[in-house]
């Protein structure tokens, strides 16, 4: 709608005065109020924008801030269980040298340390004739019909009986005498000689019968052979307690049978110890308390393990006292168990193999994971006592290792923990005064200096006021015109 009313170029100067001034007050008087310069894109895009995405950093920055603040308490709550364990494992310490300072009841030990069988020596029984085939002819050999070829152990007999000379050859003889005794074998050898070779060096061949001579020359009964080692090279060493190590040497030149192993064994001199072949097997006995180590490269060849063995001790009328230290022993683990549990914070617990993970900005391309541990007391390998566990003093000293590998277990991941804890903390303030930072410079570029909004808003005011005056003063000079009506 047009204006009607025509108003003079000077009341119309002071009025658009007038109104810029009020314009300016109420955006002096929005500043004011809110605290802001820019309170929006329109009052200046890039500073209003650029604040809202500091000020939206600083938001998830927060938000990561308090996940932070849990981690720093989980780790917290980790090291303090870890704190609390370590005196439960010291105070199984002193449980286990409570067991020394009792008396040692009276004990009996035994050690057996048996390898795999070896080869056995062997009874064998060689003819003297010249060379034979298993294609000879018994009659070629001048046997005749009706004569018996004998073999006996002393347990087991067989014979056989010719029939037919002209058709038998050494083969049907030979499947013959095997088949009747599963002690023995009978061959040709290398040599072209008729051989019996029994099992066992305990069995005596007896070779006899009309036909026999003409197959192996004579009636003969068999002698041991040794079996032969001569494949095993290295060496084997055997110590007892702390006594010095005794060495066994295999090869060429030194042990090449089973003769002189056996002489070798019962020569090592080592007091308590019995080093014999048993059943085939290299076997070491013992009834002393000193423990058994073996060694060398020959050991697998042997069916022996590389290591060390205790003795298995027998207790006589166990200890009370030590009986009742195993108990307290035992709850202690329980408790040590319980307290490793019980070690969470906001349902991650580090001692009970929970890992953790703290993120350390907006993204997540920034972040740490710590992975949990198992220090229950089967986890710090620490098991229960049974039976007369800390009856005997080596037995306790042994318990008395394990507690002390589990401590230095303890303070190994103490100090990995420790570390961790030190970056999250690290990271937390960082984040901190990060957030801070952000906060500032959004700030920066959108709040209002009040003192200098609290100035212009008392100039506003006063141009104000003297726009208005001057606006009426305009207006007075426009009366002036009906003076002349007057």
């Amino acid at each position: 709608m047009a204006n009607d009313v025509t108003l003079s170029k000077g009341v119309r100067a002071n009025l658009l005065s007038l109104q810029q001034t009020a314009e300016m007050m109420a955006r002096t008087q929005e500043r004011l109020s809110t605290g802001k310069k820019v309170n929006s894109a329109l009052d200046n895009p890039v500073n209003y924008f650029t604040s809202a995405g500091l000020q939206a950093r600083a938001s998830d920055l927060s938000t990561l801030l308090d996940s932070i603040g849990n981690g720093v308490q989980t780790l917290a709550a980790a090291d303090k269980g870890i704190t609390a364990i370590t005196k439960l494992v010291e105070s199984l310490k002193s449980t286990a040298k409570q067991a020394l300072l009792a008396g040692q009841p009276t004990a009996t030990y035994a050690l057996n340390v048996a390898g795999t069988a070896i080869a056995a020596d062997q009874s064998v029984a060689t003819g003297t004739v010249g060379s034979i085939t298993g294609a000879s002819t018994l009659q070629s050999l001048g046997i005749a019909n009706g004569e018996t070829i004998t073999i006996s152990d002393g347990t087991n007999t067989v014979t056989h009986t010719v029939v037919n000379a002209a058709t038998e050859d050494v083969d049907d003889v030979i499947t013959s005498l095997n088949g009747g005794a599963a002690t023995w074998t009978v061959a040709v050898n290398g040599s072209g000689q008729l051989e019996v070779t029994a099992a066992s060096a305990a069995d005596t061949l007896t070779i006899s019968g009309n036909g026999a001579d003409s197959v192996f020359g004579t009636t003969t009964t068999s002698s041991v052979v040794n079996s032969d080692i001569g494949a095993l090279t290295g060496t084997l060493t055997v110590a007892s307690g702390n006594g010095t190590p005794q060495t066994l040497t295999f090869g060429p030149g030194n042990i090449t049978n089973r003769a002189q192993l056996t002489a070798a064994l019962a020569g090592l001199g080592i007091n308590g110890l019995t080093a014999s072949i048993t059943g085939n097997a290299v076997t070491f006995t013992s009834t002393s308390d000193d423990a058994l180590t073996l060694g060398g490269t020959v050991l697998p060849a042997l069916g022996l393990t590389a290591g060390t063995t205790n003795p298995t001790p027998t207790v006589t009328g166990p200890n009370a006292t030590r009986t009742s230290l195993t108990n307290d022993y035992n709850e202690l683990l329980n408790q040590i168990t319980q307290l490793a549990r019980d070690a969470s914070y906001n349902g991650v617990n580090l001692l009970n193999s929970d890992n953790l993970g703290v993120i350390f900005n907006e993204d997540g391309s920034s972040s740490l994971t710590i992975d949990g541990v198992d220090f229950t007391a089967a986890g710090l390998g620490l098991t229960p006592l049974t039976g007369n566990a800390l009856q005997i003093n080596a037995d306790v000293n042994a318990v008395i290792a394990q507690i002390d590998a589990a401590t230095a277990q303890l303070r190994a991941q103490a100090s990995a923990f420790g570390s961790n804890l030190s970056i999250v903390q690290a990271r937390q303030d960082f984040t901190k005064n990060l957030i801070n930072v952000l906060q500032s410079g959004a700030d920066n570029l959108v709040l209002a200096d009040s003192n200098e909004e609290g100035a212009n808003l008392l100039a506003l005011q006063t141009r104000q006021s003297l726009s208005t005056t001057s606006l009426s003063m305009a207006a007075q000079a426009d009366q002036n015109v009906l003076r002349l009506f007057q």
